[in-house]
């Protein structure tokens, strides 16, 4: 056997499930770790923090591992970075399209000499659109309830400070799921439109309920709300679907 540590070697395991409880506080450790500190590329080149290490298979792994441990503000750090190789250096250089490989085309290299066997409008990187669907807008799968009839949203506004808004949605056979969050200060303000014959759980990162509005009011059970619980850090919601607006002041 071989030790690996390296970014793959922990986001796969850890977005599958692999590793059981002992273990899995380590490996996402061990994944932050990988993260924040400067990394080898197989050229043997230096690459600076949160830069994407991972290759074609890890890519889709690593926002998705960090984010369901927790570890939102590492996720955004990785999807800002500018510098290669990251997301963002293919946009800083012009791209409109997704490219398949992260040297696609490099400022020092050029576009190299691997473009005989490459795309330059390719799905690979564009994974990360998924984690932006499941984590920044928040729209999730509820796995006990098949086709979006009950779902969960779970926004999770930029902890860096970086993105100060994100809005989109997700159709559905019942018609489009609508999440957005903006940044208000000190206060987040989100926006949600839940399809007719849908229900869904809110899940809002608050003190507790007093620092949470609903179109200006108190939160409380009624207007589509059926019930409100406290967990943690967390306020939990019920919601019938319609149209609502949340303010929380942290």
């Amino acid at each position: 056997g071989q030790v690996v540590d390296t970014q793959a070697s922990y986001a796969i395991p850890l977005a599958l499930g692999i590793f059981d409880k002992k273990n899995k506080p380590y490996a996402v450790a061990n994944l932050v770790e990988t993260v924040k500190r400067s990394n080898k590329d197989d050229g043997g080149n230096e690459r600076p923090a949160y830069s994407l290490m991972t290759g074609f298979i890890g890519t889709a792994s690593i926002s998705e591992a960090l984010s369901a441990n927790g570890q939102h503000a590492e996720a955004y750090r990785l999807l800002s970075q500018k510098t290669y190789p990251s997301w963002l250096y293919s946009v800083a250089n012009g791209a409109t399209t997704i490219w398949e490989r992260l040297n696609s085309y490099t400022v020092e290299n050029g576009f190299g000499g691997n473009n005989s066997m490459n795309s330059f409008n390719h799905y690979s990187f564009g994974a990360v659109a998924a984690w932006m669907y499941n984590y920044s807008l928040g729209i999730q799968r509820d796995t006990k309830s098949p086709g979006f009839k009950h779902f969960v949203l779970n926004p999770r506004v930029d902890p860096t400070g970086k993105l100060k808004f994100a809005n989109g949605y997700v159709n559905t056979m019942y018609g489009d799921i609508k999440s957005s969050w903006k940044k208000i200060g000190n206060a987040v303000s989100y926006q949600f439109t839940i399809p007719a014959n849908t229900s869904a759980k809110l899940i809002i990162p608050a003190r507790n309920l007093q620092t949470i509005k609903n179109q200006g009011k108190p939160l409380k059970v009624g207007n589509g709300i059926s019930s409100i619980v406290e967990k943690g850090t967390n306020v939990e919601v019920e919601l019938e679907s319609g149209g609502y607006s949340f303010l929380v002041n942290n």
